[in-house]
């Protein structure tokens, strides 16, 4: 793992959403907040450059922008301050590069780079152990990490699904990681969905990593010629085992590029030994864990996706879509193996 891959924009999408649901001021609503100068965060140690003032976000709306470069050596105490000071300003966009270099007119241009990516500096969190546990992650991965309202992504360097293994034991050994809540891993493609990996809404344990390498593992029985990325998203609370969870896996299988045509007739000799290693997988989790199986048909053009798989453990296909025909077989498997 050497390289650094670029974040795909959905932290920038998502905090600039967040920014207008909650409530971002327009040219009218009151007197605007003054520009300090080179910004409420110029002056602090570890910051490097920063700029801040009203700033139009949206069509008609504007908003608080704080933009920073922090020092690449920035210490804990020093990223305390600076996140203590984000939290009291209440900012509507922030963003914090930690050792970018230079401060972009763009922040759209920090893909790739650590950051600290926030919508009115919301963090699930105290300051100083985000600090801590942001600088110990962005100094430990290659790759990049962002830390925002919804958690701490990691995105490796490595395409590998083996990267995720080794990120999950090197978080485990490490006392500051292994105490991050709302921590998601995944390999490094560009788009998520490209990708494989896990979200953790508690810290991870030695259950989690024992559930990644059981997933991982069924990966190995994808067809020749396919691409195979599993994701299984932890939606347990702290000392909750028993909470359900969410599978997925994503196919792109060599010559489909429409729906309709993965169908068991057709591929089930050879997909479904990969689904049948899922489910076992599956099987095992709480009652109440989804599974969803799509297969890329877009065929270089625009995304689209054919869902061949939507069920939930104990209930049977997801309601609200016609049962598949793989649906129906996926369903019978996993009532003969938990029915016992």
């Amino acid at each position: 793992m050497s390289c650094r891959r670029p974040l795909p924009l959905l932290a920038l999408a998502l905090a600039l959403a967040l920014a207008v649901l909650a409530g971002c001021r327009s040219e009218d609503d009151g007197p605007e907040r003054p520009d300090g100068g080179g910004g409420v965060l110029a002056g602090l140690a570890g910051v490097r450059d920063t700029r801040s003032g009203l700033e139009e976000i949206e069509d008609g709306v504007r908003g608080l922008v704080i933009v920073a470069d922090l020092d690449e050596d920035i210490t804990v105490a020093q990223l305390t301050t600076v996140l203590e000071t984000l939290a009291a300003e209440r900012p509507d966009f922030a963003t914090l590069s930690l050792g970018w270099g230079k401060l972009p007119d763009d922040t759209s241009s920090l893909g790739g780079k650590d950051l600290v990516d926030l919508a009115y500096a919301t963090l699930p969190a105290t300051a100083t152990e985000r600090a801590e546990q942001f600088l110990t992650a962005a100094r430990t991965f290659d790759g990049s990490v962002t830390l925002g309202p919804r958690g701490t992504e990691v995105v490796l360097a490595d395409e590998s699904p083996d990267a995720v293994t080794a990120a999950i034991r090197t978080t485990l050994a490490d006392p500051v990681l292994r105490q991050v809540p709302d921590l998601s891993i995944r390999t490094g493609q560009r788009q998520p969905r490209d990708s494989s990996g896990l979200a953790a809404h508690a810290p991870v344990t030695a259950a989690t990593l024992a559930r990644w390498q059981a997933l991982r593992g069924t990966l190995d029985r994808a067809p020749a010629g396919a691409t195979a990325q599993t994701w299984i998203g932890e939606a347990g609370a702290v000392g909750d085992p028993a909470a359900p969870t969410r599978v997925r896996l994503d196919l792109v299988l060599p010559g489909v590029d429409r729906k309709g045509v993965v169908t068991p007739t057709a591929w089930g000799d050879r997909l479904w030994p990969l689904l049948r290693a899922q489910l076992d997988v599956v099987a095992t989790l709480p009652r109440g864990t989804t599974y969803d199986v799509r297969v890329d048909v877009s065929g270089g053009g625009l995304p689209a996706t054919d869902d061949l798989v939507a069920l939930t453990l104990g209930a049977g296909p997801t309601p609200g879509r016609p049962p598949t025909a793989w649906d129906r077989r996926a369903a019978s498997y996993l009532e003969s193996v938990t029915s016992g």
